[in-house]
This record gives C-alpha cells, structure tokens and sequence, in this order.
C-alpha cells in the first residue's frame, strides 16, 4: 500500500507533470496579487520559482518554438543578452549585477507569461491584480483622512508601500484595465456597479497623490485609448473636455494636487530664467551630463554597471561642475537614457525595437476594446520611461505582467475561432 502511495506521489513530481504546470500559473496569480505591496517577491523571488516550474514542466521544443515566432521576444533576448555582455567593460561588476537582477526578472516573466499561462488562468490573474489594487487605494484613503498611519506615510503623501510616482503609474494602468471589465457584456451587472464606482475610486485616488507622471499618463492614455477605440475626431473633443473637468476639478477639490500643479509651473518658470534647482531642472541637469557620458562610449555604453561612478566621474570636468548637485542620484530619471549610458546605440536600439514589436502585437490584436485598453497602457509606460527609470523598481514587474499578458492574450486570440470570444 505505502509503495502504491509513493508511486503516485513520484508520478505527480516527474518530469513533465501537470502539477508543475498547475503551480506555474498558481504562482503568476500570486505574483499579480503581491505586485503591487512588494517587489521583493514579484522580481527578486517569483522568477526564479516560475523559471523553475517552467523547465520542470517540459514541452521545451514546443515553447523554443513559440518563443521563436514572436519577435517581440526575440528583441528582448537580444537587449537582455547584450546588457549581460556590457559586464564585459564594466567597472563595478556588483552594481552590474544588482542591475541584472531587475532585466533578468522582467525576461522571464515575460516569456514564461507568454508560453504557459492557460486562458482560464488569465481572468484570475488580472482579478488579483486589481483586488490588490483596490486594498491599496482603500489603506491609501485611510492615510489620506488619517485614519491610521504606515509605513510613515501622512495625508500629504498617501501611497502606503511605494514612491508616490510609481503609485500613479499603478493608478494608470488600473483605470484602463477596469475600462475593460465595464465593458465585458458577460460581467453581472452588480459587479459592473462595483467595477465602475472602483474606476472612480482609482480616478480620485489619482489626484489625491502627488505623482504627476500618472496625472500626465493619464491625458495621453486617454487621448490614444479614444483614437485606437473609436476613430473619429469628435471623440477627441469629448475626451478634451472630459480631461479639462477633471484636472480643472482636482485642482480645485485636491489640496495635493493643487500644490504639485502650482510647484510645476514655479519650477518652468525657474527654468525659463535658467534656474535649473528644482525637480524637473534636475532632470534637464542629468540629461547633459549624461548626453556627455554618450558622446564618448556612443556604442556599447559603459556597462550596466558602471552609470553612476562615470556620472560623478563627468561631474569632475570643469564645464560640468555647475551640475554637481546631481550627484546623489540614484539614477538618471529616464529609461531610455539609462539604457543608452549602460549599452550605448546597440542596446537601445534593441530596447526601441522591442517596444516597436510590443506595440505592434497590441494592435494585431482582433478585439478592439483590449487593442486600445492595451495600447493605451503602452503608451502610458512610455511616458513613464522619459520621466523615471521604472524597469529597476516596482513598475519593472507591472510592466513584465502587462507585456506578458498582451502576448498571451495575441497568442491564444489566434488560435481561437473568429466567433469565440476571449474575454469569456
């Protein structure tokens, strides 16, 4: 009897076994539930237990071929391998490799989403996504009237387990992905109730914070989402004055973000007068220096790791000491820069051709409201990459989930009959 029970139990662990595969997608529902407390587990744990049960679950001749129909993947080896070779001239190997850490989690992420996460898994994960979601705007509200306090956080600062810019990228991405659930014609309508009243939560939540990079995402995610969606130039006027209500009332009703509105326009007024000592002047600041580092390593860059030592390195150049200032960056406030001063012209152009593909999937994509839901999401992360570095923090993981996600959904769109519908 104990020898039947051990045979079975071996069956379920070899090789090949439908438990790795049931454990795979188990683990990316979690990893979307934990995505937005923590990055600790969605990209520095999860990926090496999702590498893990993707090896242990076989069909590898099938997923290589897979992965080799999809450009988009082939992109994002090639910049992911090209960034581990820049250790090759780097300096400081251990910054380099803390940095690896972020690009490897996102690459497998990435590939494991798109080779072996089954459709029915697909609805679970991006329910826990936003049921996460909607824990954190609730906890971010209780801050906000003071009801309690975490992490140190006070009412003029409400975003309990992030920096209040990654938190709007968060909101962002949030509210198009509701827009999504209230239009599924499937969804009982109690929770299209709920759904809807947690897109207005998500919207006030937004501008209760102070991170201008969702605010601003939101105008250009939105304007994409009505050209993708609905085509015609009227649309566009309505969005206009939708958007003009919205950010005039916030400005009236948001303490907050009447205060980051008014310190915007102090700050392009300081610029103007060439008073470069403020948040946005910073960043104009690292986008010389850095335009310096370039000029001089416009091929390879200077290795994933070594960014910051020759920054300060510049800042010891005599027509670049005005910009000392700059030096306790942590980084250079913008993803496309990044990537040119770690790989030079080579890996960016690896980077841009990724993203190119990226965007290309979404909008092959058969159903229109997930083509422009998507694309807008897109476009929102573009944004974001020229006002931070959001591959090397929390939005690096919500970025692998969402390109993950687009490429799953095209794949499976695909092999579906033209009369099936997905979203069910």
């Amino acid at each position: 009897m104990n020898g039947h029970r051990s045979m079975q139990l071996k069956k379920y662990f070899v090789f090949g076994s439908k438990l790795y595969s049931d454990s795979l997608n188990i683990v990316f529902v979690l990893y979307a539930l934990l995505l937005p407390f923590s990055k600790a587990f969605p990209l520095f744990t999860a990926p090496y237990i999702i590498l893990f049960l993707w090896l242990m679950e076989g069909g590898l001749s099938q997923k290589t071929a897979k992965l080799k129909s999809e450009k988009v993947i082939y992109f994002l080896l090639l910049f992911f391998m090209f960034t581990v070779l820049s250790l090759l001239w780097t300096g400081n190997i251990h910054e380099g490799m803390q940095s690896l850490k972020y690009y490897f989690a996102i690459t497998v992420v990435i590939i494991v989403f798109f080779t072996s996460v089954q459709k029915h898994f697909l609805k679970p994960i991006l329910y826990a996504f936003l049921f996460s979601m909607f824990i954190n705007e609730m906890i971010s509200y209780g801050i906000y009237f003071e009801w309690w306090s975490i992490n140190g956080k006070t009412s003029a600062n409400p975003t309990p387990f992030m920096h209040h810019t990654i938190y709007s990228v968060f909101l962002v991405v949030t509210i198009f992905l509701l827009l999504v659930q209230l239009k599924d014609k499937s969804m009982p309508f109690k929770l299209k109730v709920f759904e809807f009243l947690f897109l207005l939560s998500s919207s006030t939540n937004l501008f209760i914070n102070g991170g201008r990079t969702g605010q601003l995402a939101l105008i250009f995610g939105t304007v994409s989402f009505v050209v993708i969606y609905y085509k015609k130039k009227m649309y566009l006027l309505y969005a206009a004055v939708f958007l003009t209500v919205l950010f005039f009332s916030a400005y009236r009703v948001s303490p907050n973000f009447h205060q980051r509105a008014d310190q915007a326009l102090t700050d392009i007024g300081k610029i103007q007068k060439g008073d470069l000592q403020n948040s946005w002047g910073w960043r104009i600041m690292m986008k010389i220096v850095s335009y310096h580092i370039i000029e001089e390593h416009l091929l390879i860059g200077v290795g994933v790791g070594d960014v910051l030592d020759e920054y300060r390195h510049a800042l010891k150049r005599e027509e670049l000491k005005k910009y000392d200032a700059t030096k306790i960056l942590q980084h250079l406030h913008d993803q496309f820069l990044q990537v040119t001063v770690e790989t030079g012209l080579t890996g960016l152009a690896f980077f841009l051709l990724f993203l190119f593909y990226v965007f290309r999937s979404a909008l092959n994509i058969r159903d229109p409201l997930i083509r422009a839901s998507l694309f807008s999401i897109l476009v929102i992360f573009i944004f974001s990459f020229f006002t931070d570095v959001p591959l090397k923090n929390f939005t690096g993981g919500l970025f692998a989930f969402i390109v993950g996600y687009l490429l799953n959904y095209a794949a499976l769109e695909k092999t579906a009959l033209p009369t099936e519908k997905m979203r069910q």
